[in-house]
């Protein structure tokens, strides 16, 4: 059956939970009706995720972004990259382990390949998905930054890395490489679709703005990449 879309999966019709509510959401943001709720979904957690980094950098605006805002903002941009992991990884219980690694790996290694679904603890340590002029931060880094952010601690065994001004400056066109990437990868690969129809997320209390932006953004010929390349996180003391 031909569809009336401007874009579209891989494979469309990968099953997601819950459907219905990806459907009804669509409705609420105006999508076309021949979107699949699988393509609502993949919508959906891109502009979540392109929610959450306009969100770091209102953070970094702040007069007193160093070192006040930096720490929270960092925590907050991590949560955009677990939900990356999430929906890479295909991870579809409650488990948060392994998709915030794969997210970071992701960002310093995007492929059109679908991810190994758990990075390797040595590869975790030798992998850099950022440097700066001072020091180099690998995933292992950034995971136990993210831990230590969001609960006061770091991973087990893990060396809290240096906080220097330079480490959220890249992490734009990073984020915005590892979505081209995914994005292709979606339009072209069976097993990222069935990965994304997996994962374990649902739209907050129906709210469809999220969606709604992604729709509105895509209509404009505008490419996945540049929701984030646009940003710009480098912080002035």
């Amino acid at each position: 059956m031909t569809r009336n879309v401007p874009v579209s999966l891989a494979n469309p019709n990968v099953l997601v939970d819950n459907p219905n509510i990806w459907l009804e959401l669509n409705k609420q943001a105006g999508g076309n009706p021949d979107f699949t709720p699988a393509e609502i979904k993949t919508f959906y957690v891109i502009g979540l995720i392109s929610d959450i980094c306009q969100s770091v950098e209102w953070l970094l605006k702040a007069s007193d972004a160093w070192p006040n805002k930096y720490l929270p903002a960092f925590a907050l941009f991590a949560s955009g990259v677990d939900l990356l992991g999430r929906c890479l990884t295909g991870n579809a219980t409650a488990d948060l382990q392994g998709n915030l690694g794969v997210g970071f790996h992701y960002l310093a290694r995007p492929n059109l390949q679908p991810p190994a679904k758990n990075i390797p603890k040595i590869d975790q340590e030798a992998v850099v998905v950022v440097e700066t002029n001072r020091c180099q931060y690998t995933v292992a880094d950034l995971v136990a930054l993210r831990h230590y952010t969001a609960h006061g601690q770091a991973t087990s065994g893990s060396k809290l890395p240096e906080i220097h001004i330079e480490l959220l400056d890249t992490f734009p066109k990073l984020m915005g490489n590892a979505m081209e990437t995914y994005w292709k990868g979606l339009q072209t690969d069976n097993e990222y679709c069935n990965r994304m129809g997996s994962a374990k997320f649902e739209p907050y209390n129906n709210r469809a703005e999220p969606l709604r932006h992604t729709i509105e953004y895509f209509s404009k010929g505008n490419s996945i990449g540049s929701l984030f390349y646009r940003l710009d996180w480098q912080v002035y003391k």
